[in-house]
């Protein structure tokens, strides 16, 4: 776990190994405040932002690099460098010429700044605090160590050095990382002997250890010639025992790099009580090798079983202990546990200890694990849509929203910012970390009503990326209810069911087409028009940023995009305008005149809960009647009502002027704009 404590030991890192470190260093919380909304007799609100910049030592020896960065658990950094949250980063591989950071020393000052020679450390500079609940997180690093290290780390030379011996064990055992992180050198020398047993022996030039499971063969031999019987003793000068083992299965914990380092745990051995003796190293290991390890020290477990107490008259430099010797007369290898020199001679104690021995293959299955995605990041894409009021809420300001989304599975979200007419970026709409169900379409559909469920139509459209619940089915009651309810160009539909086409590609059918209003946008359809789910994940941009321009562009930029993406929509305001009149009527007159019926809708009634009257949900009641002949506008009418007379002579005048068509075109008269118009075919 990372902490900060005083007195805590930095790790010694050997090879590639995943660590917490340690914070040496860190700065006060900074804090911003961003001013969002308010205006035009709304609230405004204020949201408070935070970042730290801190530093964590790593490794008390040089390392190579540092590969992936997790922050409480998730990854922060991927392999290919990129971040997934805002940070400044710069790595101190703890070399001996390493230079002072220049943020550290620039906030302690140069002379109380220290240069952290021998101490590889990171320093995050002005890291978002968003999304860790305002704190520095828990990080976790992948070490590489000192590219002396090699691929694999071998254990002899790291233990020769612990120990001040002249030279490595003989003996090939290697891991493919260890964190030496104890206090001490004889906890180090401990905690390696825990998984690795060893012996350490006498040399002239200091201890020098030796692996147990590679112990050479005797070299010498004590005769029984030399045995003198013991105090207390039987007649017999040698006293042999056998001992019960301590525990007949073991448990071997230690970091499995498949699996991004967490913990592993193999079983070797039986055990009639079910329990078995756990060990931990603190090394990374694959599968395979850990249960070779675990196999081992269960046979290296039954060696020593067998002791041999014995006194002999004179010293010898090979009867020491870590020796290995043979007795005269006694079938075994014994190794030389301890000895005693005492007035009336020399006590050995010898343990039974075999020499060589069958090697353990090195096969086990990791298993399934779900490891934190390492995508690459990859590029944003944005889209921006004109929607309609939401149902029975009618706006007084457009209803903009934006989508994001991106193709890669390590795509971690964009920040939006307005665009102005000159096409710089202005202020920052939203950080959308959550990706649109966001789409293009393929095969638009044909032209429908919205008065039936089209099911002659479809349509097939390929999302930027797929998941294995992106579009579903649904049936009337849930599209009742406003299920799958989606954006396709400027029309909203609904879908009740999907076929997968394969390569994120769904063909849609049983649509509800003009939802919201939106009929007018049925026909018209084209290929490469946007599609997206009307969800939470759509961001609403506030009306206060929107503005009075006919066009509104916004750019997207997320941490894989070497430039910003670009949106427009151009004439936006569907929500701000009256919905379109519906149920147009004719009726001629013998005089020539006509008389105009139809039936309004409101923005703020589209649920029709009293089923007699739906409110005008605008300031007034107006609508404009234009009379058109041929294409052309020949005379326009105003009403206060659903209905309107066009007299003898209008009608004797415009039909005049038509020679192919007249027609109709009425709308519906709203404080920030009209409706759509309902278009009637009047005789000639």
């Amino acid at each position: 776990m990372q902490s900060s404590q005083y007195g805590s030991p930095f790790a010694h890192v050997h090879g590639r190994v995943r660590i917490a470190g340690t914070v040496i260093w860190a700065t006060d919380l900074k804090e911003r405040r961003i001013r969002e909304g308010g205006g035009k007799g709304r609230p405004g609100t204020t949201r408070y932002s935070y970042s730290v910049s801190f530093a964590v030592a790593l490794s008390a020896r040089p390392i190579a690099s540092v590969g992936r960065i997790w922050a409480e658990g998730n990854l922060l950094r991927g392999q290919d460098g990129v971040f997934t949250s805002e940070t400044g980063f710069r790595l101190h591989t703890g070399h001996g010429d390493q230079a002072v950071d220049p943020l550290i020393a620039s906030a302690e000052g140069l002379s109380d700044c220290p240069a952290y020679r021998g101490l590889a450390y990171a320093v995050f500079e002005d890291m978002a605090l968003e999304e860790f609940g305002n704190r520095i997180p828990s990080l976790t690093f992948e070490v590489i160590g000192d590219p002396g290290d090699g691929g694999d780390v071998a254990l002899g030379p790291i233990l020769a050095a612990l120990a001040a011996a002249p030279a490595a064990p003989e003996g090939d055992f290697a891991v493919t990382g260890w964190s030496l992180a104890d206090a001490s050198r004889r906890e180090a020398l401990q905690t390696i002997a825990s998984g690795f047993p060893l012996v350490l022996r006498e040399e002239q030039a200091g201890l020098q250890p030796q692996w147990l499971e590679s112990m050479a063969p005797p070299g010498a031999v004590i005769p029984r010639t030399a045995l003198l019987r013991r105090d207390n003793a039987p007649a017999a000068p040698l006293d042999r025992q056998r001992i019960a083992p301590s525990a007949g299965a073991m448990a071997l914990r230690y970091y499995e790099p498949e699996r991004d380092y967490q913990p592993g745990l193999r079983r070797g051995g039986t055990s009639n009580s079910g329990r078995a003796q756990q060990i931990d190293v603190p090394a990374v290991l694959s599968a395979g090798l850990a249960q070779q390890r675990t196999d081992q020290l269960v046979r290296l477990q039954r060696d020593g079983l067998e002791r041999l107490n014995l006194r002999v008259a004179l010293f010898d430099p090979a009867f020491q202990p870590g020796r290995m010797v043979t007795v005269e007369g006694v079938p075994a290898h014994w190794r030389v546990r301890h000895w005693h020199w005492g007035g009336e001679g020399i006590d050995l104690e010898l343990v039974s200890q075999r020499v060589g021995g069958i090697a353990v293959p090195a096969t086990s299955d990791p298993g399934r694990s779900v490891n934190t995605p390492d995508d690459a990041i990859g590029p944003t894409t944005v889209a921006l849509f004109d929607l309609p009021s939401p149902l029975d809420r009618p706006l007084a300001h457009a209803h903009i929203a934006i989508a994001v989304a991106g193709a890669s599975a390590g795509w971690r979200g964009a920040h939006v910012h307005e665009v102005d007419e000159g096409g710089s970026s202005g202020a920052l709409l939203d950080f959308l970390r959550v990706g649109s169900t966001l789409g293009q379409v393929l095969d638009p559909p044909g032209p429908g009503t919205p008065l039936l469920r089209d099911d002659r139509s479809s349509i097939v459209v390929r999302l930027v990326r797929d998941g294995p619940f992106a579009l579903t089915n649904a049936d009337d009651d849930a599209l009742a209810r406003g299920a799958n309810m989606a954006v396709i160009g400027s029309e909203l539909i609904q879908f009740a069911r999907v076929v997968p086409l394969g390569d994120q590609t769904f063909q849609l059918t049983g649509l509800w087409r003009g939802r919201g209003g939106t009929e007018d946008a049925i026909a018209g359809h084209v290929g490469g028009e946007w599609f997206a789910l009307v969800n939470d994940a759509l961001a609403l941009v506030d009306p206060d940023q929107i503005g009075a321009r006919p066009n509104f562009r916004v750019a997207a930029q997320g941490r894989g995009d070497a430039a910003p993406v670009l949106a427009e929509l151009a004439g936006h305001g569907r929500a701000v305008r009256p919905l379109s009149p519906v149920h147009g009527r004719i009726e001629a007159h013998d005089t020539g005149a006509v008389t105009l019926r139809w039936t309004r809708r409101s923005r703020n009634g589209f649920a029709w809960r009293d089923l007699v009257e739906v409110p005008v949900g605008e300031e007034m009641e107006a609508y404009r009647v234009s009379l058109i002949a041929d294409g052309v506008l020949i005379a326009e009418r105003e009403a206060s009502t659903p209905e309107i007379t066009l007299d003898t002579v209008t009608m004797a005048e415009a039909r005049s002027l038509a020679l192919h068509a007249l027609t109709v075109a009425i709308v519906q008269r709203g404080a920030l704009g009209i409706s759509p118009p309902l278009v009637l075919a009047l005789p000639l």
